[in-house]
């Protein structure tokens, strides 16, 4: 006997009961049923027959649809695992560009479920990847240093493009084959805009940075129609002598941040960070470079993504690419 006959034969047991009393109340009583389920009961068998006691097969009710849909989860996660380094806020604005709504939360959400919450676990399914595939294995980088700063002052500002130009260098690493390479980085400080050269050296020299300033900072801003007025640099070597005669030659007023008050020169230290933290860690682990030029190529194809198409959310650039500020302003005036 099958549950469904079991609970037939005991309504019809309940039937029988209340002929035998002639009293329904007290048999609903016996069997611990009420009433009103007596007289539904009656109803169906009088319609039915006795097939009209058996249980209804219900169907199990169809849960609430999935918060994120399928094809947004999957963009999350390709974006995420494209640059492992974002975070759900820098993802959810990257991905409203391209047309999908996602709050950051949950895309934080998404990245938990699929074991991807944290950056070191995106990037090691990346390193993963890259040694499956190529068999590249690279040194893993786990530890961010957090400079501890004190609260930000804008003592550091500039109205226009050109105004002000920081510079700055730092060691990208070692690599087999092409040597120690560092990479000369400038920011604007009005527009955010980016520029970077890689090189390699032992260490840096006034050469290489006065080659930067006259052959590649200075036509950049002229064709722009915004001149460079003053460059904003650390007290390093490469920055003084042949450095500080081509500022002198270009008619450029040169400013050295005080000794230990890196912060002063922010706005490249936060640039350099950007391009650590977003693009070399990230490449070192996709590619095994051989050559300088794949480097520079690497670099010049992340500062065009930089400069014209990744938003921009801080004070100066109010969600506005630093080259529509710089290469949009000539024809703004």
């Amino acid at each position: 006997m099958t549950l469904e006959d079991s609970v037939q034969a005991q309504r019809l047991n309940v039937f029988r009961r209340a002929e035998e009393l002639g009293n329904v109340s007290a048999a609903c009583r016996e069997a611990g049923v009420s009433r009103a389920l007596f007289y539904r009961w009656k109803g169906r068998f009088e319609r039915y027959g006795v097939d009209g006691l058996h249980p209804k097969r219900t169907q199990v009710r169809r849960g609430r649809p999935p918060a994120v849909p399928s094809h947004v989860e999957r963009s999350v996660i390709a974006m995420a695992l494209s640059w492992p380094t974002w975070g759900p806020n820098r993802l959810s604005v990257q991905l409203a560009r391209q047309g999908i709504e996602i709050a950051p939360s949950t895309a934080y959400r998404v990245l938990l479920r699929v074991g991807l919450g944290t950056r070191s676990q995106r990037l090691g399914v990346l390193e993963h990847h890259s040694a499956e595939r190529a068999g590249l294995l690279t040194e893993r980088t786990r530890r961010t240093l957090r400079a501890t700063r004190p609260p930000a002052e804008r003592h550091v500002e500039a109205s226009v493009p050109g105004e002000l130009v920081c510079l700055d260098c730092f060691y990208v690493g070692k690599l087999k084959g092409v040597g120690k390479v560092w990479q000369i980085t400038a920011c604007d400080a009005a527009s955010s805009y980016g520029t970077g050269r890689v090189f390699v050296a032992a260490q840096p020299t006034a050469q290489v940075a006065a080659r930067f300033l006259r052959h590649v900072l200075v036509p950049l801003y002229r064709d722009a129609g915004w001149p460079i007025q003053r460059v904003l640099t650390d007290g390093g070597s490469e920055f003084k002598g042949l450095f500080a005669q081509t500022c002198r030659d270009l008619g450029l007023r040169h400013t050295r941040t005080k000794p230990r008050h890196a912060w002063t020169n922010g706005f490249v230290e936060r640039l350099q960070g950007t391009i650590l933290h977003e693009h070399w860690r990230v490449e070192f682990r996709r590619r095994y470079f051989t050559r300088l030029p794949q480097l520079q190529h690497s670099l010049e194809s992340f500062l065009r993504f930089y400069n014209h198409q990744r938003p921009h959310h801080g004070y100066r650039t109010r969600g506005r690419t630093p080259g529509s500020i710089l290469l949009g302003a000539k024809e703004e005036r």
